[in-house]
């Protein structure tokens, strides 16, 4: 029941951040909307798999989504936001053929389908070892928390620095708070033997979580102690071509942070 709940929630949610994608045309939304697709994709498989028990293909799907590819998209969305768009775009290039190379090997790996039975062998221990599907789960998702991590301690550091960026401080550490109560989950479930039931509400808190990360960015105060102004552009019914109006006096946009930070 609680996998079903993740799934809706994560769905749910990934349709916001996309249609603030396609209002805001800013990749970041883009990478975390790929990231909650695939845990509502996961978490299907793992409802799926609690009701009628996991064969091996949907085992392999389960595993290739929860346990190897979700962390990793997520943390495309950090280096977007914080990362010259270069090194993102070139990050994201290299992170879709290794997800292609995976998605194959998870296709062919030999799995031990007599350990799909326990909480244990579907988080993992029925994949052989040494395989480009396991190793791929241990190097991804350590690399997609460094990037979570990393980039929450940036922005609290560029806040310190600028007094500013308020937003992308509460939205990486809700991301990165969000991340580890999944990983949490997994633990509990794998190592504690708490169970698959647990999992999927791990999974909801943290899905929760990192969506209230999405809906902050842009939103909360952009500047600490200063006050942020944008020229309008040049009217000739103006009586002062050049006057400026406060940001916090326009309506919001999306890509107001993106631009004051990057001077766009």
């Amino acid at each position: 029941m609680a996998a079903i709940v993740a799934a809706a929630v994560s769905a749910v949610f990934a349709l916001v951040v996309l249609d603030r994608f396609r209002r805001s045309r800013r990749p970041a939304f883009a990478a975390w909307a790929v990231g909650l697709l695939i845990f509502a994709a996961a978490a299907s498989c793992q409802a799926a798999g609690e009701r009628a028990g996991f064969s091996q293909p949907l085992f392999r799907a389960f595993y290739l989504l929860g346990g190897v590819l979700g962390v990793i998209w997520l943390s495309m969305g950090t280096l977007f936001l914080l990362a010259p768009r270069s090194v993102a775009r070139a990050s994201c290039a290299v992170l879709a053929l290794l997800t292609v190379v995976l998605a194959a090997n998870a296709a062919v790996v030999p799995v031990d389908e007599g350990l799909l039975g326990t909480a244990a062998g579907v988080l993992g221990t029925a994949v052989q070892g040494g395989s480009p599907l396991q190793d791929g789960a241990v190097v991804l998702n350590i690399l997609g928390t460094l990037i979570l991590v990393g980039g929450s301690a940036w922005s609290a550091f560029r806040l310190f620095r600028d007094r500013a960026g308020v937003d992308r401080v509460l939205c990486n550490v809700l991301l990165t708070a969000g991340a580890f109560v999944v990983a949490a989950g997994f633990t509990a479930a794998k190592v504690a033997g708490a169970g698959l039931d647990t999992l999927g509400v791990y999974e909801a808190v943290g899905i929760t979580l990192m969506f209230a990360g999405f809906l902050v960015l842009g939103r909360s105060g952009v500047v600490l102690g200063r006050t942020l102004w944008r020229q309008p552009p040049m009217n000739a019914h103006a009586s002062i071509p050049h006057a400026t109006l406060p940001v916090a006096a326009q309506p919001w946009s999306p890509r107001t942070v993106d631009e004051e930070d990057r001077g766009e």
